[in-house]
């Protein structure tokens, strides 16, 4: 008997660790509009080991940080293999990856991560950020050759890092949080989760609520890695970003979910800084903060980190967001050659949403966008903005020969945002406060952007701003309310066959417009209302 169930188990062992991701990705990178580089996919020795069998216990208490050491140590030692974790609630501190390791959850494991903050040494600055912040959950430093695969569920106790902000919650929820003691701070309007009884540990990372949120780690945070795959898991519940890529190479994200609370602060779903030859598809998304997005640094530091490049995104489906598909603000490295397609973005603030502001820097271009469906859209369906968390600024004095919405330039430098060759299409949104937003910096225009075969439903119409080489077509509206259209400071637009629901306004303003055309369904020369230094800048064709 003991000799059957002994085979039963390793049987088990070898089909949990049988790689689903044998499968061929080929068919992915078909019908792409440029060449690109596929991510080459890790190969792990076929030797395979239970986390039981270094002492682990899956009972919901035991810590097994030691556990998953001595695995993941024998198993590098010996040349890798797959570690399983078996069923059980697994509670432990940091996991650091080795190359040629699979760690392989089964769908009914949930790895649990303590919440004794005193587990998660304050670690210096590396290659990915400026910062002192606390060992991630899950990490990997210039390891390769290495996958994190299965069902089952990484959660970062995140609820004893994050701080809660008054305004994101009910009275009810408020009384909740106060109960379970903590600080409130900033006059009662932010919750920092300090001290509490069952979360130890607080002042061995900071000496301060308001630091203690400064240095929360990420769930999942790898740092100069190649050849990694993420399939099929769980992360949820970070202390703040949830997956972190920063400067890897080829990055494969299949089938993996990401979830935390709508209003998790600093909750981002799935960040890539400075990396090349990604492949995300199929990934389930449910976040507090940006869902997918790209990053390269700041400034000269982005600029000696690189670019991101070679990305496609594909199959993807976001619940909530800050946004659905995301570019910066940290676009210093640059951001280039990227596709997006087949994507679904629900309840998101923003559904397509690039970002960047002067001080930022980098060359963003090559991106396509197609065959993106949306729904429930708090902001914009598709927004480009150089102005990120600023105003943009208007003339306080307004010069002979200038309108107040004339906004001021800066000399471009290194440090200029350059966002450039931009394609999007076929994409249906329904339900948006705004069709779309391009906001360019009077010295460096959004440029070179193509817009196509996309239907819209919101609230209000386009706004453009400072942006040049702008060409739509087959663009239907339905807005609700005031102007179909609205431009500012731009040159060579050419909009055809727009359809309107009704007959809409279209304005113009500023002193810098040249070239602009628009033909299409309700639209007439009657609606067109311009300031005088742009009267003459627009023709309507019949």
């Amino acid at each position: 008997m003991k000799e059957k169930c002994f085979i039963v188990w390793i049987v088990l062992i070898w089909v949990c660790s049988r790689p689903i991701w044998a499968a061929n990705y080929d068919s992915v990178y078909t019908q792409l509009p440029f060449p690109m580089e596929k991510p080459m996919m890790p190969v792990i020795p076929d030797l395979t080991v239970s986390l039981t069998e270094y002492g682990g216990k899956g009972d919901g208490e035991t810590l097994n940080t030691h556990a998953f050491e001595k695995a993941i140590s024998d198993l590098s030692q010996r040349g890798g293999g797959h570690l399983i974790v078996p069923e059980g609630v697994w509670v432990t501190g940091p996991i650091v990856m080795k190359s040629n390791i699979d760690l392989h959850v089964v769908k009914n494991a949930i790895v649990l991560f303590t919440s004794d903050k005193s587990q998660y040494p304050v670690l210096p600055p590396d290659e990915g950020t400026s910062a002192f912040r606390c060992q991630s959950p899950v990490n990997a430093y210039h390891e390769r050759n290495f996958s994190i695969t299965g069902e089952g569920v990484f959660d970062g106790n995140g609820e004893y890092w994050r701080p809660v902000k008054r305004s994101k919650v009910s009275e009810i929820e408020w009384d909740r949080f106060l109960s379970r003691g903590g600080i409130a701070g900033k006059g009662g309007k932010i919750w920092y989760p300090w001290n509490l009884w069952n979360s130890p540990g607080d002042s061995c990372v900071a000496d301060s609520p308001e630091k203690l949120s400064k240095v929360r780690p990420r769930l999942f945070r790898i740092v100069g890695c190649e050849q990694v795959l993420l399939q099929g898991v769980v992360f949820q519940n970070s202390p703040s970003f949830h997956v972190n890529f920063i400067l890897c190479k080829d990055i494969i994200v299949d089938q993996v979910t990401v979830r935390c609370p709508w209003n998790a602060q600093n909750g981002d779903g799935i960040d890539f800084s400075s990396c090349e030859n990604v492949l995300v598809t199929n990934a389930s998304v449910d976040v507090g903060d940006d869902a997918i997005c790209l990053k390269s640094g700041i400034g000269e530091t982005g600029r000696r980190r690189g670019p991101c490049r070679n990305v496609l995104i594909d199959g993807c489906t976001v619940f909530h967001g800050h946004g659905g598909f995301v570019i910066g603000s940290d676009t210093g490295g640059g951001i280039s050659n990227v596709v997006v397609r087949n994507c679904r973005f629900m309840n998101t603030d923003t559904g397509i949403r690039l970002k960047s502001l002067r001080s930022r820097g980098g060359l963003v271009e090559n991106i396509y966008v197609e065959n993106i469906r949306m729904n429930d859209i708090a902001n914009y369906a598709i927004w480009f903005e150089l102005f990120y968390q600023k105003e943009t600024p208007v003339l306080e004095t307004v010069p002979e020969g200038s309108e107040k919405t004339d906004a001021p330039w800066m000399a471009v430098n290194a440090d200029t945002p350059c966002f450039r060759n931009i394609c999007m299409s076929n994409i249906t949104c329904t339900d948006a406060d705004q069709a779309m937003f391009l906001n360019g910096l009077p010295e460096m225009n959004v440029q070179d952007i193509q817009i196509t075969d996309c239907y819209i439903s919101a609230q209000k119409g386009i706004r453009v701003n400072e942006t040049s080489n702008l060409r739509m077509d087959r663009i239907v509206l339905a807005i609700s309310d005031g102007d179909l259209a609205t431009f500012n400071n731009v040159k060579d637009v050419h909009i055809h066959q727009l359809k309107a629901r009704k007959q809409s306004g279209i304005s113009v303003s500023g002193s810098r417009n040249r070239n602009i055309q628009v033909e299409g369904e309700n639209i007439s020369r009657q609606n067109v209302h311009t300031t005088p230094l742009a009267s003459g800048s627009i023709i309507i064709i019949d």
